[in-house]
């Protein structure tokens, strides 16, 4: 038997129970709140494992503390709407009411509140982009990097990469060598670099890794003939980082020596350090121990052999004392000798000379 088809719930009217799905999307619930990653925009790439929402509320923690702190505070968009619209109703009130709400419906829609940090979706799992109002991103983020990498003190937990991005272009060899040119005549036309060129792709197989970087490395060169790549301390480093169908690009400096970007490995430098400074401690302990050892037994060594030559002075003194003694208690032979009564004088003599 087939099993009958489900039927939507009613009332207590008789009306059905619709799910007003297009009041959801005008409003701006469900997926009608997603902003996705496009082509023209410039932020900030995060990585992290697993655990998406906890990075990006870290990544607006620490990009917010610093933009304050380069540029100032800045308030939240939504008052600042709120503001306009009342200095706009003070000013319109000779105007028909009719009018003035479609004016401000209109105005709602087309002005949108822009946030400084606005975190949009790439399609790639634990790759994170945010979005910035900022027109140099690069700046926030060396300087939260050189701050970790002078205290070594850990400020999140989930994120692995930071990394700014000046470009976002489409994944075509094209677009990408017209975006590189215009952004490689900020770093390497004037003054000649030494340049990397660090290649990544996410869920992308049209683009062919060794085409883009001969590519690129091309128009480096062109810009400046002294330009040439040093694999393993460039003064910048070119970043390439495909995700799909778009492509991020960026010009940084120190790559290797902030860890590529990487915060878990910068503040795990720390941790590598007092390692070896605790092995040394200990090996100076061990050491100054073993010096203490060796000293006590010279010195137990240095004791006992005094105390021999001691006892064998003793021993000799006491030998000449019994000598003395010995020689003080026997009397003089030629003293002792007695002369016998009825012995001639001759007799006597003779004995005392033998």
């Amino acid at each position: 038997m087939s099993t009958a088809a489900k039927r939507p719930k009613m009332d207590k009217k008789g009306k059905t129970d619709k799910r007003n799905y297009y009041a959801k999307a005008f409003s701006g619930g469900g997926d009608s709140r997603k902003k996705y990653l496009e082509p023209g925009q410039c932020g900030f790439m995060v990585t992290c494992n697993f655990r998406e929402r906890d990075c990006i509320q870290e990544s607006y923690r620490l990009l917010n503390e610093v933009a304050d702190e380069l540029y100032g505070k800045v308030e939240d968009p939504q008052q600042q709407q709120k503001k306009k619209e009342g200095e706009g109703d003070d000013e319109e009130e000779e105007v028909d009411i009719s009018v003035q709400v479609q004016n401000q419906a209109e105005a709602a829609k087309t002005q949108r509140p822009q946030f400084r940090f606005q975190s949009v979706e790439t399609g790639a799992k634990n790759c994170c982009f945010i979005t910035t109002t900022l027109k140099e991103p690069k700046e926030v983020a060396l300087k939260i990097l050189r701050e970790l990498n002078e205290t070594k003190k850990r400020k999140s937990r989930n994120i692995l990469r930071l990394m700014p991005i000046e470009v976002v272009t489409r994944a075509n060899l094209k677009d990408i060598i017209d975006a590189s040119g215009a952004l490689f005549d900020k770093y390497f036309l004037k003054e000649p670099k030494t340049f990397a060129i660090m290649f990544n792709k996410r869920f992308n197989n049209s683009i062919e890794r060794t085409e883009v970087i001969e590519e690129l490395a091309g128009l480096v060169a062109s810009k400046n003939v002294h330009n040439k790549a040093n694999l393993k301390n460039p003064d910048l480093a070119i970043i390439v980082e495909v995700v799909k169908g778009l492509c991020l690009i960026s010009v940084v400096p120190d790559y290797f020596q902030l860890r590529k970007y990487n915060l878990v490995e910068i503040c795990a430098q720390k941790d590598e350090g007092d390692k070896e400074k605790s092995k040394d401690k200990e090996k100076v302990e061990s050491t100054g121990e073993t010096e203490e050892k060796a000293s006590a037994e010279d010195k137990t060594d240095e004791t006992a052999a005094n105390d021999e030559d001691d006892e064998a002075k003793a021993k000799e003194t006491d030998a000449n004392n019994d000598e003395q003694e010995s020689s003080e208690a026997k009397p003089d032979e030629k003293q002792v000798v007695d002369k016998p009564e009825d012995a001639p004088v001759a007799a006597v003599v003779e004995s005392t000379a033998e």
